[in-house]
C-alpha cells in the first residue's frame, strides 16, 4: 500500500518562520466603484502553518510548515516506554514512527497510514481532532477497545469503525498493548487482529450518453426500469426536476446532518445514471432513466467521507436490493486489493451478487495509480475517455499496484460531462441554474452504472460477474491499451445484444532480457442463451499504442462450441520473449459466430530485471537488532521507498532493478540505538550482499561543563541526489545505553549530511545514598511523568521487593523511599500502587547495569538506577537503615544544547566536549498566562530547533518546562542558528509562540521572556510580522498577541479554540473588508494617497490563558502607490509595555506602586516622534478608567499604578499620534492578575 507522491513537492529538512494565510472576505457592497478588492492571501506569500498530530500511541508530533518545507518535532507521551521515534522525510511526506510500533508494522498488525503525519494533517486528523479507526477483531461482535467509541459495525470486513478522542489516545493504546490481554511485541491485545486508519474518501472528479449507445438500448425497450441502482456519493438534490421522481430511498452515512447534496457531486452522478433531462427538455437525459435510485450519502457537505462510512453504505446498498452500486469516489491510497474497502467490496459481491462500479481515480497519467476501492478484484473499475474516445490525461492507469494485475476494467466518457446541478452549489463549470459541466472518472463511472442497470433489466437473473463480463466483452477496443482503458469504452448498443461474455486473463510480469518459456492461461467464454453457439476465435497482441506483434499470442483452438447456459475454456499462450521491450502489452481474443461477438482481454507487463540485495545488520555488541526503521531509496527516481524488514537474525532482502540506491535508517536493541546510511549502492547485473557492522559504530557522547542527564537527543542523516531529497531523523530520548552512528565515506555524488543534536540537562532528581562505606552518588534517571519537587529531601529507604500487593503488605512504605526491582509487574501498575501506599519517592532498580529510561504517570517522584548501584543500597538495607538524600527540580535549572553537522563523510569520532566559553547563555523565562495556583504543573510544550550551518538541517527536540519558571539554556554557538517555539500547555488547542532563527555569539548572555505581560496585538520583532505594501497591494501580518516588549509573537494568524477575533480594513472611512484574523492580502488599491484604518477585536479566555482576555486595537495611517520592485513597511505604530515587579504567574501585588512605561515605535521597532499620547488604567475590567499619564518623554509614557485590594486585574488603554500622522488606540482588558 502506498500513498500518492505529490509531484513537485520539496522535502523538508529545515523550517523557517513565515506566514499563515487567511481569507479576507469582502462584505456585501464592498466591491462598489472606488473601493479596492479584498482577496485571500495568495500562495506566493509562503504561508506557514503549525499542526499538532496526536498519534494512536498518545505521542504528539508538532509539524511546522513554511514555504513548502516542513519540520517535525516528536513529543513522546508520558507513558512512552522509550520516548524514541524515527522521523522520515521523503518528498513532501513525513512519517513519524515510535519505536514500540515498529515490530507491529512489520507484522502487519498496524496500518502504516497511522503514522503518516502529513496525510493525517491533510485529512483533518490533527490539532485536537479525534482519530477514526477500523478495528478488526476476533469476530464482528467483538467489543471495541476501551477508551474508544463505536461508530458502526462493518460485517463484510468483520470489523468495527471506532473513534478515539485525542485526549484518550494514550489510554486506548495502553489497552491494545496490555500484556495481560495477550499483547506482545508483534501482536496487539487479544480480540484485536489489526487496526487501520479510517481514511478520508473523496469524489474522483450531452453527447456522452449517445456516445456509449444508450439510445439503441432505449429503442430496444431497455431504460433500466425495475432495477435499483445505489449511488454512494455526496447525497442528492431531490427537488431537481431531473430527479424528483427517481429516488426510492435515501440514507445518511456521513457526518453531515441529512442527505441533501450541498456539494453538487452526487446530484451530477445520479442524473447521469437516471436523470430525465426535464429541466432541459430531455437534452441531458441519463443513461438509464427508468431506474429507481437508492441514495447513500457517504461523503459529507465538504465532499469527503471516511472509509468506514463508505463501507457502511456499501453494506446498506447491497442488502437493500440494489443490483448495481455506483461509486464515483476513492482514496489516493494505491493498493493490491487487500485494503479494507477492497476486501469489503469483494466480500459483499460474493455474498449478494451486487455489482459495484467504481471510479479508477484521477491520478493519471502515472502508472499503477488505481485507488481503492477500485483496486478490488470484483469491482468494475472505470477509466475516463473524452468524446473522441481518447484516454483522459487525468484518468488513473494500471497495472494494479503491488501485483501488476489488470486494472482498470472498462472506460466511459468522463470529460466535460453536463448533468444536473444541485441547488446552491457550483461544482464544476455551471452551464445554467440547472446543469453543470464536470470532468473526471467520477463522471465516467455513472455511464457504466447506467449501462449495467440496463443489462440487469434485460437479464434479471444475472449476477455481478455476468453483468461485468457482458459489458467488458462487448466494449469498443481502444488503442491506448488495457492498462489505460481496460477492455475498452463501454458500448451499450452491442452489450444488449450479447448472449456470450468472456473473462480476461492477466499474465503477470516478466523480466526484460531474461529468457522466459511460453505461458498459458485460460480465458472462459460464457453462453447465457438457451442454445449452443459456435464461435470462431482470433487473437491480436500489441505493445500499448504500437503495432501488432506477430507470433506472440497463440490460441489453443480456432473454433469452439459453447453449450447453452454453459462455458468453455480457451487456452491462450503468450511468449514473453517476443515482447522484448519493456512496457505493458495488451492482447484481444475475439470470438464471433451466430451473430455474436465477444472479446477477452489479456495483458502482460515486461519489466526491467531485478537482483537480490541482501543486508545484514548488527548492533555495536555484535547481536541482531530487536526493532528497526530502514528504507531503501532509488537515487534516480522519486518513487516511494521500499521498507526493509529485518528478521530475528538482523537480515533483510530486497529485489531491486539495476540502478543507484541508498539505505538510511535506525536500528534498536534494549536501550541502545544505531543509525547508519549506505550512501552508494550500485545494482548492475548481479546480486549483492551488504553489511552494516555495528561493531565499527561510534558512540555519540557529549561532555558538559556541569553534571547533566541526557535529555531528548536527535540524529539526522540526509542524502540528496538530483531526483531524491531524503531525511531520516532518530529521536533518541530513551537510549541511555548509548546512541551510535556508523562512520561512512563520502558519497560518489550528491550530498550526504549527518547532524547530531545532544541535549543534556540538570537532573530532575539526584540522589546520594549514605552507605556504611561512605556516601555514594547514584546514577539516577528520572521516570518521565512522575511527580517532581523542588528542593532537598532526606528519606529513609526501604526494600519493597517488586512492589506487589504482597510486598507492600509486608513492608510499610509510608513516608519512605521505596526500593523496587524492575522485572515483576508493569511499572504502570507498581508506581501508582506505591503512591497510593504513601511512598514519598521510588527508586527503581534496573535489571541491567545501566540506567533505564521509561515514562509512567504516577503521583510520586520516581527514578531508576543501574543494577549494581541498587544492589549496593539493598545490601546495606539488609544490615541497617539507609538514608538517601534527594535533590529535585520542577524545571531543570540549566540545559546544554549542542548541534554539530558534517557534510560528506560521517566521521568516526562522535565525542563532543565543548568548553563553557563556546556556549551562549540564554536565560529563558516562561511567564504563565494563568495564575500559579491553578496551573497544576502546567507545562510548556516547547522545542529548540538548532540549524547546522554545515548541513542546513534543522533539529527540533522537545523541551518540557513548568510555566512560571526560568532556566539557563546554554546553546552551542559555533556554526549553528537557533529558534525556539513554545506552546503554553499540553492542550492541543493552544496557540504557539515563536522566535526568530538567531545566530548567538559564544560567551554572550541574553534573556528571553516568553508570554511576558502585557500581551497585546501588534507587530513583532520578526520582520515577517510587519505589514508591507508593494505596488498597489498590502500584505497585512499582525499577530494577535506579542509579548510586552514585542520580543516574541504568536505563531501565525489563526485562532485557537474558543477565540473570537475580527479584523476590519477601511479606506478613507469606508469598510473594504473583514477577516477572522489580521493575516491577509488586500489588492487593487488606488495609487493616490489614502487614509487607511485597521481594526482588530479579540477575546480569549480558557484553561491555558486568562490574561489579556479581551483587546481592541485600531491603527490609522496614510499610504500611496509603491514601486513594484520595492517593498515598503506600512507606517503603523506599535505599543511596547514594560510593567515592573510582575511575578512569573503574570500577577502584581495589590496596594503596591508599580512603574509602567509604554513605548511607541514604528512597526519595525525604530523610535518615532509623538505629537500626542495618553495611557489610562482600569481596576474593574474596563468599566471605569483613570488617566495615568499624557506627557510623553520623546516616545515613552511613564506612570505608576497601584491596584486596590480586591481588584482581580489591571486593564490598560493607550492612545498615541505620531508626527507622520499615524495613530494607535489600544485597549487590553485584564492585562495582569492582581494578588
Amino acid at each position: 500500500m502506498r500513498r500518492r507522491l505529490r509531484p513537485g513537492s520539496v522535502p523538508a529538512v529545515l523550517a523557517l518562520t513565515a506566514l499563515t494565510a487567511a481569507a479576507l472576505a469582502a462584505p456585501a457592497g464592498a466591491s462598489q466603484a472606488g473601493h479596492p478588492d479584498v482577496t485571500p492571501l495568495s500562495p506566493s506569500a509562503a504561508p506557514v502553518a503549525t499542526h499538532v498530530v496526536r498519534l494512536i500511541t498518545g505521542d504528539r508530533v508538532v509539524v511546522t510548515e513554511a514555504g513548502g518545507k516542513k519540520q517535525a518535532t516528536f513529543f513522546p507521551d508520558s507513558d512512552s516506554p522509550t520516548g524514541t521515534a524515527a522521523i522520515v522525510q521523503h518528498g513532501g511526506d513525513i512519517t513519524v514512527t515510535p519505536r514500540e510500533v515498529m515490530p507491529l508494522l512489520d507484522s502487519g498488525a498496524l496500518d502504516p497510514r497511522l503514522f503518516d503525519v502529513g496525510s493525517l494533517i491533510e485529512q483533518g486528523y490533527a490539532d485536537g481532532a479525534g482519530l477514526p479507526l477500523i478495528v478488526r477483531g476476533s469476530s464482528v461482535a467483538a467489543p471495541v477497545p476501551a477508551a474508544s467509541r463505536q461508530v458502526r459495525r462493518l460485517p463484510a470486513l468483520r470489523a468495527t469503525a471506532a473513534r478515539v478522542e485525542s485526549a484518550e489516545a494514550q489510554k486506548f493504546w495502553s489497552g491494545l498493548r496490555d500484556a495481560k490481554d495477550g499483547a506482545s511485541k508483534k501482536k496487539l491485545a487479544d480480540g484485536v487482529r489489526k487496526v487501520w486508519l479510517d481514511g478520508k474518501v473523496t469524489p474522483t472528479l450531452d453527447r456522452s450518453v449517445p456516445q456509449i449507445g444508450a439510445p439503441a438500448a432505449w429503442a430496444a425497450g431497455y431504460d433500466g426500469k425495475g432495477v435499483k441502482v445505489a449511488v454512494l456519493d455526496t447525497g442528492v438534490d431531490a427537488t431537481h426536476p431531473d430527479l424528483s421522481d427517481r429516488i426510492e430511498e435515501t440514507r445518511n452515512f456521513s457526518d453531515s446532518a441529512d442527505t441533501v447534496d450541498r456539494f453538487g457531486h452526487g446530484t451530477h452522478v445520479a442524473s447521469t445514471i437516471a436523470g430525465s433531462g426535464a429541466a432541459a427538455g430531455g437534452k441531458y437525459k441519463g443513461v438509464a432513466p427508468g431506474t429507481r435510485l437508492l441514495i447513500g450519502k457517504v461523503l459529507g457537505d465538504d465532499g469527503s467521507g471516511t472509509e468506514s462510512g463508505v463501507m457502511a453504505g456499501m453494506e446498506w446498498a447491497a442488502h437493500s436490493g440494489a443490483k448495481v452500486v455506483s461509486m464515483s469516489l476513492g482514496s489516493d491510497t494505491f493498493t493490491d486489493g487487500t485494503d479494507p474497502m477492497s476486501q469489503a467490496l469483494d466480500a459483499l459481491t460474493e455474498e449478494t451478487g451486487t455489482l459495484f462500479v467504481v471510479a479508477a481515480g484521477n491520478v493519471g497519467p502515472n502508472a499503477s495509480t488505481v485507488g481503492t476501492p477500485g483496486a478490488a478484484d470484483a469491482a468494475l473499475t472505470v477509466a475516463a475517455v473524452d468524446k473522441q474516445d481518447r484516454i483522459a490525461s487525468f484518468s488513473s492507469r494500471g497495472p494494479r499496484f503491488g501485483d501488476n494485475a489488470l486494472k482498470p476494467d472498462i472506460a466511459a466518457p468522463g470529460v466535460d460531462i453536463v448533468a444536473a446541478r444541485a441547488a446552491g452549489t457550483s461544482m464544476g463549470t455551471p452551464v445554467d441554474a440547472s446543469y453543470t459541466s464536470a470532468s473526471g472518472t467520477s463522471m465516467a463511472t455513472p455511464h457504466v452504472s447506467g449501462a449495467a442497470a440496463i443489462i440487469a433489466q434485460e437479464h434479471p437473473g444475472w449476477k455481478a460477474a455476468d453483468i461485468k463480463g457482458a459489458l467488458m466483452s462487448s466494449a469498443k477496443v481502444l488503442p491506448a491499451g488495457a492498462f489505460a482503458e481496460g477492455s475498452g469504452r463501454v458500448d451499450l448498443a452491442t452489450a444488449i445484444q450479447a448472449s456470450v461474455w468472456a473473462t480476461n486473463a492477466s499474465f503477470g510480469t516478466y523480466e526484460q532480457g531474461a529468457a522466459s518459456d511460453p505461458v498459458t492461461r485460460n480465458v472462459t467464454f460464457h453462453n447465457t442463451a438457451d442454445k449452443a453457439v459456435t464461435l470462431t476465435l482470433s487473437g491480436t497482441f500489441t505493445r500499448d499504442g504500437a503495432a501488432e506483434i506477430a507470433g506472440a499470442l497463440t490460441l489453443g483452438a480456432d473454433r469452439i462450441t459453447v453449450p447453452a447456459g454453459g462455458s468453455q475454456d480457451v487456452p491462450v499462450t503468450l511468449d514473453p520473449d517476443v515482447a522484448a521491450t519493456g512496457g505493458t502489452y495488451t492482447g484481444t481474443v475475439t470470438a464471433t459466430g451466430d451473430g455474436v461477438t465477444a472479446r477477452a482481454t489479456v495483458a502482460l507487463t515486461r519489466d526491467l530485471p531485478t537482483f537480490k540485495v541482501g543486508l545484514k545488520v548488527t548492533m555495536p555488541d555484535g547481536t541482531a537488532p530487536d526493532s528497526s526503521s530502514l528504507d531503501v531509496y532509488n537515487l534516480r527516481s522519486n518513487n516511494a521507498p521500499e521498507r526493509l524488514l529485518l528478521n530475528t537474525a538482523g537480515s533483510a532482502t530486497a529485489q531491486l532493478k539495476a540502478g543507484r540506491y541508498t539505505v538510511l535508517g535506525h536500528v534498536f536493541k534494549g536501550t541502545k540505538a544505531m543509525s547508519f546510511v549506505l550512501p552508494d549502492i550500485n545494482v548492475t547485473d548481479h546480486d549483492l550482499a551488504l553489511t552494516a557492522d555495528g561493531r565499527k559504530a561510534a558512540l555519540i557522547q557529549a561532555k558538559t561543563p556541569e553534571p547533566s542527564e541526557l535529555a531528548p537527543a536527535s540524529l539526522a542523516l540526509s542524502r540528496r541526489s538530483d531526483e531524491q531529497d531524503i531525511g531520516v531523523t532518530a529521536i533518541l530520548s530513551g537510549m541511555v545505553g548509548g546512541s551510535y552512528v556508523l562512520p561512512t565515506a563520502a558519497p560518489q555524488d550528491g550530498v550526504l549530511a549527518s547532524t547530531v543534536a545532544q541535549n543534556l540537562r540538570s537532573r530532575p532528581i539526584s540522589a546520594r545514598a549514605q552507605l556504611p562505606a561512605g556516601p555514594m552518588d547514584l546514577s539516577t534517571q528520572y521516570v518521565t511523568a512522575t511527580s517532581r519537587f523542588d528542593g532537598k529531601r532526606s528519606l529513609t529507604a526501604i526494600d519493597a521487593g517488586k512492589g506487589t500487593e504482597a510486598d507492600l503488605s509486608a513492608h510499610d512504605v509510608t513516608g519512605k523511599l521505596a526500593l523496587v526491582r524492575v522485572g515483576g509487574e508493569s511499572v504502570y501498575e507498581v508506581l501508582p500502587r506505591l503512591a497510593a501506599a504513601g511512598a514519598s519517592a521510588v527508586m527503581l532498580v534496573n535489571s541491567a547495569d545501566e540506567p533505564l529510561a521509561i515514562g509512567a504517570a504516577a503521583d510520586v517522584p520516581a527514578f531508576t538506577v543501574p543494577k549494581s548501584e541498587g544492589d549496593k543500597v539493598a545490601a546495606a538495607l539488609a544490615r541497617r537503615p539507609v538514608t538517601v538524600r534527594l535533590t529535585g527540580e520542577l524545571t531543570p535549572s540549566y540545559v546544554y544544547r549542542l548541534v554539530k553537522g558534517h557534510l560528506g563523510a560521517v566521521p568516526a569520532s562522535q565525542t563532543y566536549a565543548p568548553r563553557r566559553s563556546e556556549f551562549a547563555d540564554v536565560r529563558t523565562v516562561d511567564y504563565s498566562p494563568v495564575p500559579a495556583a491553578t496551573t497544576d504543573n502546567l507545562y510548556t510544550q516547547a522545542s529548540w530547533m538548532g540549524v547546522s550551518a554545515a548541513t542546513g538541517v534543522g533539529m527540533g527536540t522537545p523541551d518540557e518546562r513548568v510555566l512560571g519558571s526560568a532556566q539557563h539554556a546554554y546553546l552551542l554557538a559555533a556554526d549553528t542558528q537557533w529558534m525556539r517555539q513554545v506552546v503554553p500547555s499540553g492542550y492541543l488547542s493552544a496557540k504557539s509562540h515563536s522566535g526568530q532563527l538567531t545566530a548567538y555569539k559564544a560567551g554572550t548572555r541574553t534573556t528571553e521572556n516568553w508570554f511576558e505581560p502585557v500581551l497585546h496585538a501588534g507587530t513583532g520583532a520578526d520582520s515577517k510580522t510587519q505589514p508591507t505594501r508593494t505596488g498597489d497591494s498590502m500584505i497585512v501580518t499582525i499577530p494577535k498577541y506579542v509579548t510586552g516588549r514585542s520580543q516574541f509573537s504568536e505563531y501565525g494568524g489563526g485562532n485557537a479554540d474558543g477565540d473570537q477575533t475580527e479584523f476590519r480594513a477601511y479606506q478613507d472611512g469606508a469598510l473594504i473588508g473583514r477577516a477572522p484574523n489580521a493575516w491577509v492580502e488586500i489588492n487593487n488599491l488606488p495609487r493616490e494617497k489614502s487614509t487607511y484604518r485597521f481594526e482588530m477585536d479579540a477575546k480569549r479566555n480558557n484553561k491555558w490563558w486568562s490574561v489579556s482576555t479581551e483587546e481592541h486595537t485600531a491603527w490609522s495611517f496614510s499610504s500611496a502607490h509603491v514601486d513594484e520592485a520595492t517593498t515598503a513597511r506600512l507606517p503603523l505604530l506599535r505599543a511596547d509595555y514594560d510593567l515592573d515587579d510582575v511575578a512569573l504567574d503574570s500577577s502584581v501585588k495589590a496596594r503596591r506602586s508599580h512603574r509602567l512605561a509604554v513605548s511607541f515605535r514604528n512597526a519595525d521597532g525604530t523610535r518615532t516622534a509623538l505629537t500626542k499620547a495618553a495611557v489610562e488604567v482600569s481596576y474593574d475590567e474596563g468599566v471605569t478608567w483613570r488617566r495615568v499619564s499624557d506627557r510623553p518623554d520623546r516616545n515613552v509614557l511613564t506612570g505608576r499604578l497601584t491596584a486596590p485590594g480586591g481588584a482581580a486585574g489591571i486593564s490598560l488603554r493607550v492612545h498615541a499620534e505620531s508626527t507622520s500622522g499615524s495613530t494607535i488606540d489600544q485597549t487590553v482588558i485584564h492585562a495582569v492578575h492582581v494578588r
